[in-house]
């Protein structure tokens, strides 16, 4: 072989790897690309379906808020009546103490509400049972139950709402859904004399809290403004997997516009590895009818 025809060969040789490289290098970008999409719709699959069912356990357990059991009921006569509803702003809870307890520290600022209900005093197959507690499980007529839910980080590390409650054994507390970035609450008030279980005004915990404070403190008990607690909104922002959403853009959310400044995220002041993940923002607002 002279040696053009080496050097002919030999270029042949070199075109056909960089072909080959070429080939090689959009097959692997397009199963990045794949891939990418593949967590993208996965994640946003599984958020989808946990917002909704924290949505559905939180309104179920507000439908319920001041239920004072059936005529005749050992709750129906308790005095004084428990609080339906009750919250606490930028506040973890503590999952063995009584009730709400002594305020803990929050994840991101989320806030913590606890929900009181008398079952009903019928049992076995006509009503036994319908009314649960936000871990499922019914409490025992002329008893007031708890569902609190508030924002924990699990074991690994993952923040996750979760439902405590009082079982025969004491207080347990249980996941409801995982990756979750902030859980917010505001109350509506019903303001007007005499009521018309109609909300004027929707207002944090603390809010509440400082009109209670113009309140004469021998009167507090008896006319709080959680007594005028008609309607409840929550909103709960939730993340996926690591990885999940592509691009390099921070983004922020507004969990109440307009009403509590404080419930905002913003991805630029989370850690790196909460940055760049799919996300979705869920509200509700509940009528709270039993007051």
């Amino acid at each position: 072989m002279s040696a053009r025809q080496h050097g002919l060969a030999l270029a042949e040789i070199l075109i056909a790897m960089a072909l080959s490289l070429l080939v090689a290098l959009a097959a692997a970008s397009l199963l990045h690309a794949s891939n990418g999409d593949f967590l993208h719709n996965g994640a946003n699959t599984r958020i989808d379906d946990s917002g909704r069912f924290a949505l559905a356990i939180i309104g179920q357990s507000l439908r319920q808020a001041g239920y004072a059991g059936e005529p005749g009921a050992m709750a129906a006569a308790a005095a004084p009546t428990p609080l339906p509803v009750e919250g606490r702003d930028a506040a973890g809870v503590a999952s063995n103490a009584d009730g709400l307890g002594d305020a803990q520290p929050s994840v991101n600022g989320s806030d913590a509400i606890a929900i009181r209900y008398a079952p009903a005093a019928i049992t076995g197959a006509e009503g036994g049972g319908a009314m649960l507690n936000c871990a499922g499980f019914p409490a025992d007529p002329g008893e007031w139950a708890w569902s609190i839910f508030y924002v924990a980080r699990a074991s690994d590390g993952i923040a996750e709402l979760r439902c405590k409650y009082k079982g025969e054994n004491g207080w347990g507390s249980d996941a409801v859904v995982r990756g979750v970035d902030a859980f917010h609450v505001l109350y509506g008030i019903d303001t007007d004399s005499p009521r018309d279980n109609i909300p004027n005004l929707y207002l944090t915990a603390a809010g509440i809290v400082a009109l209670d404070a113009t309140l004469p403190a021998s009167e507090r008990a008896v006319r709080t403004h959680w007594r005028r607690v008609t309607s409840v909104r929550i909103a709960l922002l939730l993340h996926g997997e690591r990885g999940s959403r592509a691009g390099n853009l921070l983004s922020s959310y507004e969990l109440l516009p307009g009403a509590d400044p404080a419930a905002r995220i913003d991805e630029a002041s989370l850690p790196l590895p909460m940055q760049h993940r799919a996300r979705r923002l869920f509200t509700a607002t509940v009528a709270v009818r039993n007051q």
